[in-house]
């Protein structure tokens, strides 16, 4: 956000009280009518859908700022379409809907950061989808992992992103539809490159330069984390 857009963002996240939830506590469950809006306040929270196999399928994370059930708030479903987790130890604020798109209305600044955001998101849901139309295993984790640097990933040099996600070879699996044990094996295979680097208590860190030479989209390859 831009600094004046925050600043008017976080004077209207004061009027509401904040609640915390420990990593692994659910907030809202599939089907369920929630009672508020939530915007994270710190923290990760993790959206995603069970398969009929029981099987988890990660949908999005929402950091800092972010607002879900988003359909919901808009008026377009009238239940959760997913469920909603702590990913990480987080506070929320809980917002009514109906103030939220209120306070949209009457701050251009917020609105206009707001639909940044969405298309933000709107191309990271379009990158996602793509990696998982790919045959191969290595391709779907190639495509993951350029995914997940332009979309939450931090710049640490010119060519190096660190993925803010504390993820799992398990959580990699679950976002690619691969067993965790083929997923163990390719990341390796990308480790041993130098493609990404990782370690047991240590963030993911790709080398932005040679996951591009993986990448079989010059126009894909060409995007740059935000």
């Amino acid at each position: 956000m831009t600094n004046d857009a925050h600043d008017q963002f976080q004077t209207f996240l004061q009027n509401y009280p904040a609640r915390a939830y420990k990593k692994g506590e659910i907030i809202l469950f599939q089907g369920e009518a929630p009672r508020t809006a939530y915007v994270v306040k710190r923290g990760i929270v993790k959206a995603y859908n069970i398969s009929s196999a029981g099987d988890e399928k990660p949908i999005a994370f929402y950091g800092p700022n972010s607002i879900y059930p988003t359909a919901w708030v808009f008026k377009h479903v009238p239940s959760a379409v997913y469920y909603y987790e702590a990913f990480t130890d987080v506070e929320l604020y809980s917002v009514p809907p109906d103030d939220y798109v209120e306070f949209l209305k009457k701050t251009p600044e917020v609105l206009f950061q707001e639909l940044d955001n969405y298309v933000i998101d709107d191309l990271g849901k379009t990158m996602r989808l793509n990696a998982l139309q790919h045959s191969r295993a290595s391709d779907k984790l190639i495509y993951t992992l350029h995914y997940l640097a332009l979309s939450h990933g931090k710049t640490l040099a010119p060519q190096v992103v660190e993925i803010s996600l504390t993820l799992t070879h398990q959580d990699f699996a679950n976002l690619t539809g691969l067993t965790r044990e083929t997923t163990a094996t390719e990341l390796n295979k990308l480790k041993g490159k130098g493609v990404v680097s990782y370690g047991k208590h240590t963030p993911y860190k790709i080398d932005l330069l040679k996951l591009r030479n993986l990448l079989n989209d010059q126009f894909l390859a060409d995007l740059k984390p935000n």
